[in-house]
C-alpha cells in the first residue's frame, strides 16, 4: 500500500516540460500548415483545441483568439499576435 501511495503522489506532481527555444517555436509554427493539411476533421479539431482556448472569427477577414495555457507555456504567445487579419489566403 505504501508503494501505491508513493506512486500516486508522484503521479500527481506536475510535469515541467519547459518553454520551447525560439528556433523550436519557429519550426513548430512552420510545420502547422502541413500538419493541418494532413489531418482529418478530428485531428484539426484536436490541434485547434490544443492551441486556442477561445476564438472569435469575423467572416474571412479577422480572427481574434486566446491561446491555451499549454500553448503559452510552450512560448507560442511570443510568436503569435492576439489578433490575426487574414488576407489573400488560398483556402
Amino acid at each position: 500500500m505504501a508503494r501505491l501511495d508513493g506512486e500516486e503522489q508522484l503521479a500527481r506532481q506536475p510535469v515541467r516540460s519547459g518553454r520551447l527555444t525560439p528556433a523550436e517555436v519557429v519550426a513548430y509554427l512552420r510545420s502547422l500548415p502541413a500538419l493541418w493539411a494532413d489531418s482529418g476533421p478530428d485531428g484539426r479539431q484536436a490541434l485547434a483545441l490544443a492551441l486556442f482556448a477561445r476564438t472569435e472569427v469575423i467572416g474571412f477577414e479577422q480572427m481574434i483568439y486566446e491561446l491555451t495555457r499549454d500553448a503559452i507555456e510552450l512560448g507560442l504567445n511570443a510568436a503569435l499576435t492576439a489578433r490575426v487579419r487574414v488576407e489573400g489566403i488560398d483556402w
